[in-house]
């Protein structure tokens, strides 16, 4: 008894000693943050985002670009200092002197032209369409680099923000090739150390981070592709930020009082594409009536619980190029209408077709469907529901087989080109981006005339232009702008929640 007593004495004793130590000589335990935003990334390459939105969220953390742009749309300097533009088509960048690599290898112009023209030309970067106006990449010296375009392209400062334009360590291209993708090496905040497939992805920060060093010091992305177990692991405290959280359980996370409950209204659209190339959707007066059809303000207010504002054009206010007047065109809801256009077009008792949707790939996704299904029954469209996980449903959608499908369009950029030419252009059929096959050759020349036009109002104009002849041949349902449901410690400060669907905790810190 008197050795037991002993033993845990001394034990006491030596943890009083460790604390006391550890505070004196200023150690102090590392802090960790786990976060989520549903299912897992397939690359981590900056040239590469085969799962789109999901992809560019995770890279961000690793990378950076020549260009920053802030919640409210502002472009700020990142790895080039300043820029000027000699003429509409050229433009010359200083950049930060001094950056390096994760792999300690120097950042230079030498590695912009690289990055640059290897992601432009790979043939697997989907969303290399957002810098394939550049022409050619000029090394000045070692801190000057030219961009000549090929046409005046307005929002190039804008696209450059874009984690597709994001800068890899030239010597990880050379030693890592193909898995480049699970092994990148950027000049960003976070330092990739492990990814455990389908369980977690870890950082940690990097301290010679030429915007400062993390106050976090080790960052872990888990793979969480159920959305109630993301708020099950937020209130257990196994993560700190969830992101994508279900609208049902808003009170949930409101009444914890260790947890905060966050609304970020984003640049995403979210719509319900009808393939123009397939009958009966190559009828506009077909899709027109399956716009009265729907009730998108009643789903989005009541059914989604108001996460998300409902739209009556192609994008919403948030993104550049918005004009008031887009709500006074699009469709309110008139059963009686959609009726009338159904039997003008040939279809006095309605039809059958199949609706694809994916879910848990956006917000309340499998029940917004439900209820859309409902209010097209309500005229006579029988819509048979094929559910499945983004896998399954996104290349279907890609590849033209989907009449009708419910799908979200980030507009990265906060632009009103990247919100309309990919969706809506016919250069842009298939997997660029305009998966409806609708064509206007009116809507093509607007659009080529919007990004070229250096003039903001008269570039605004042009944009009202294209809008409402887009939603006059309605190849979409024009439902809602996005909003990203999130929860997090009350702990958690300083995260930047933008509205490009991204997260940034560069600046984040966890309080006492």
């Amino acid at each position: 008894m008197r050795r037991t007593t002993l033993r845990l004495l001394s034990t006491v004793i030596f943890s009083c000693f460790v604390i006391l130590f550890l505070g004196a000589s200023g150690i102090s335990a590392k802090t960790k943050v786990s976060i989520t935003a549903g299912p897992e990334p397939k690359s981590l390459d900056a040239a590469l985002h085969p799962a789109g939105s999901l992809d560019v969220m995770i890279q961000r953390h690793l990378y950076d670009g020549l260009t920053f742009q802030e919640t409210d749309g502002t472009i700020k300097p990142a790895l080039a200092t300043s820029w000027k533009f000699l003429n509409p088509t050229t433009v010359v960048f200083r950049l930060r002197k001094g950056v390096k690599f994760h792999d300690e290898t120097s950042f230079t112009a030498s590695a912009v032209k690289l990055n640059l023209e290897r992601t432009i030309a790979h043939k697997r970067s989907r969303l290399n369409r957002f810098i394939k106006m550049i022409k050619s990449v000029r090394v000045i010296d070692d801190f000057t680099v030219e961009i000549k375009l090929k046409y005046p392209f307005a929002p190039i400062l804008a696209n450059l923000t874009h984690p597709v334009a994001n800068f890899v360590s030239p010597a990880a291209i050379k030693k890592y090739g193909k898995k480049l993708r699970r092994n990148p090496v950027g000049t960003g905040a976070f330092i990739f150390k492990e990814w455990v497939g389908g369980e977690f992805i870890r950082f940690e920060a990097n301290p010679n981070y030429w915007g400062g060093k993390p106050a976090i010091d080790e960052l872990v992305y888990r793979v969480v592709p159920e959305a109630t177990t993301r708020v099950l692991q937020l209130r257990a405290g196994q993560i700190q930020l969830g992101c994508f959280l279900p609208p049902s359980q808003q009170a949930d996370i409101t009444n914890d009082p260790k947890l905060v409950l966050v609304k970020a209204s984003l640049f995403r659209s979210i719509f319900i594409g009808m393939n123009s190339q397939l009958k009966p959707f190559n009828n506009p007066l077909v899709r027109q009536a399956v716009n009265y059809a729907v009730d998108t303000k009643t789903i989005v207010n009541k059914v989604m619980l108001g996460i998300g504002k409902p739209i009556q054009g192609p994008f919403g206010p948030n993104v550049w190029g918005y004009d008031p007047a887009f709500e006074k065109m699009g469709y309110g809801y008139n059963p009686q209408k959609a009726k009338e256009l159904l039997k003008k077009a040939g279809y006095p008792n309605g039809f059958e077709t199949v609706f694809w949707h994916p879910s848990g790939r956006y917000t309340a996704d499998k029940v917004a469907a439900e209820a859309i299904q409902a209010y097209l029954a309500k005229v006579g469209i029988r819509a048979n529901l094929r559910t499945g996980s983004w896998g399954l449903v996104a290349p279907t959608i890609r590849k033209g087989k989907a009449p009708i499908y419910f799908y979200g369009w980030g507009t990265t950029t906060g632009d009103a080109d990247m919100a309309m030419y990919f969706k809506f252009h016919s250069s842009m059929w298939g997997r660029s981006g305009n998966y409806s096959r609708y064509k206007n050759p009116k809507v093509d020349k607007l659009l080529e005339e919007g990004r070229k036009e250096l003039d903001s109002a008269k570039r605004k104009a042009i944009y009202l232009k294209a809008a409402k002849q887009v939603t006059e041949d309605a190849p979409w349902i024009f439902f809602k702008q996005e909003m990203m449901l999130c929860g997090k410690s009350k702990k958690l400060k300083g995260v930047i929640f933008h509205p490009s669907q991204s997260l940034f905790l560069h600046k984040a810190k966890m309080a006492p």
